[in-house]
C-alpha cells in the first residue's frame, strides 16, 4: 500500500501503471483501500493497517467515541456487538470484555476480524442475521444501518434492523444502541436514556441506553475528547436579553440534547433568541459545554457595515458563523475585501426579527 501511495500522477495514471503488473481486478481493489485507509485517518489511529469499504467507514464511528461507549461495558462478562460494520466498535470493546461480534455480511464479518486483530486483540465473529440469531451474553451494543434505499433515515423504524424486529432484545438486561443525533426527541423509547456525543464540537452520534447500562440520567450531552458530561435538570425559565460582553456558542451536542437553557443557568447567562442557540452575558465563565468570545462590535446587518467594518480594522481573516440567518457564509466571504491581517470571528443571526451582525473573538 505504501508503494501505491508513493505513485506519481492521479487515480487513472496510476491504474495505468499498476495494470502492467497486476490483474485489474486487485488494482481497483488496492486503490480503492488505499483511497480509504487515507479518509479514515481522521477517525482511526491504526488506519493504515484495517481494511474498509465506503458505506462502513462512513458509518463507523471512529476511535474517540468507540473508546468513550466500551467504557459503559466493563462490568459485563459478555457482550455482543450486533451489526459490527468494520469493527470499530469491536476493537474498542476487545480490549475490555470478553466479545462475540456479528454482522450478515460475509466481508464486513472478515473486516471486523482483521480491524480487531490490527488493534492486538482477539474477538469471535459469527456471520448471521442478528433477527433470528441470539449469541449468548450479558449486554448488546447494536448498530444498526441508518443508509436504507440510498437515502439517511433517523426514525428507529426505519433502521436496518429496526429495533421492533429485534424482539429477543427485550429481556436482555443491557443494551446499547447507535442511533442518528438528529434523532427527534418523539422517537425515543420509554425508560432510556439518550447520549448525545459530540468530538471537537461537531455532534456525531446518539446512542441509546437501557437496561443495566443506563445511568440515573435520561438525556446526557458529552463532549470529546475532554469526556465531560451535562446531565439535564430541571432549571426555570432563561429569559432573552441583549448581547453582552461576551458571546458564547453551545456545544452541538448540548443542542442537539436540548440542554442549551442548563448551560445558560451555569454561566449566568442569558438567549439571545428562543429560536436561536447563542448565549450571553457580561462574565467570562469556563465551560466545557461552550464556546467563548469575546464581543467586539454588534451591528444591525447590512452589507455595507460589515465592509467598512472589515476595511477600518484591518481583517484578512474571518470566520463566518451563522444561525437563522439566510445568507451562507461563503456568499457574505465573496462580498468583502479582505487585505489586511486581523483574525475576527463574524457571527450572523437573528434576534428577534432584526438581523444582527457580531464581530467577536474566540476567548
Amino acid at each position: 500500500m505504501k508503494a501505491i501511495r508513493e505513485l506519481s500522477g492521479d487515480s487513472i495514471a496510476k491504474q495505468e501503471k499498476l495494470r502492467r503488473e497486476f490483474p485489474a481486478m486487485y488494482v481497483r481493489a488496492a486503490l480503492t483501500l488505499t483511497d480509504l485507509r487515507g479518509r479514515a485517518q481522521r477517525k482511526f489511529e491504526r488506519a493504515d493497517a484495517m481494511f474498509f469499504d465506503r458505506d462502513g467507514l462512513e458509518q463507523a464511528s471512529g476511535d474517540v467515541i468507540a473508546e468513550h461507549r466500551a467504557k459503559r461495558y466493563v462490568a459485563f462478562d459478555r457482550v455482543a456487538d450486533l451489526c459490527c460494520g468494520v469493527g470499530g466498535d469491536s476493537a474498542a470493546l476487545a480490549g475490555l470484555v470478553d466479545l462475540v461480534s456479528v454482522d450478515v455480511r460475509p466481508a464486513r464479518a472478515a473486516m471486523t476480524r482483521a480491524n480487531v486483530e490490527a488493534a492486538g486483540h482477539s474477538v469471535q465473529v459469527v456471520c448471521s442475521d442478528v433477527r433470528h440469531w441470539r449469541p449468548s451474553c450479558d449486554a448488546v451494543f447494536i448498530d444498526p444501518s441508518r443508509r436504507e434505499s440510498g437515502r439517511r433515515v433517523t426514525k428507529l423504524s426505519n433502521y436496518a434492523p429496526s429495533v421492533d424486529d429485534l424482539a429477543w432484545l427485550a429481556p436482555a438486561s443491557a443494551i446499547g444502541i447507535k442511533v442518528a443525533p438528529g434523532i427527534d426527541h418523539t422517537d425515543l423509547p420509554d425508560g432510556c436514556e439518550v447520549e448525545f456525543i459530540s468530538v471537537d464540537g461537531e455532534c456525531r452520534e446518539a446512542v441509546l441506553w437501557m437496561g443495566g447500562l443506563r445511568s440515573d440520567a435520561d438525556v446526557r450531552a458529552t463532549v470529546l475528547p475532554s469526556g465531560k458530561s451535562l446531565v439535564r435538570e430541571a432549571v426555570g425559565p432563561v429569559e432573552c436579553g441583549s448581547v453582552g460582553q461576551y458571546l458564547y456558542e453551545p456545544d452541538r451536542a448540548v443542542i442537539r440534547a436540548h440542554l442549551v437553557d442548563q448551560v445558560a443557568v451555569q454561566i449566568g447567562g442569558h438567549n439571545l433568541d428562543p429560536q436561536v442557540a447563542y448565549l450571553s452575558g457580561d462574565q467570562l465563565i469556563e465551560t466545557p459545554f461552550a464556546q467563548a468570545y469575546r464581543v467586539r462590535e454588534v451591528m444591525a446587518f447590512s452589507m455595507k457595515r460589515i465592509q467598512a467594518y472589515v476595511k477600518a480594522h484591518g481583517i484578512g481573516r474571518i470566520e463566518i458563523k451563522k444561525r437563522r440567518f439566510p445568507m451562507t457564509p461563503d456568499a457574505v466571504r465573496k462580498k468583502l475585501k479582505l487585505k489586511g491581517s486581523e483574525p475576527v470571528t463574524l457571527v450572523l443571526t437573528r434576534i428577534g426579527e432584526a438581523a444582527t451582525a457580531i464581530f467577536c473573538d474566540p476567548v
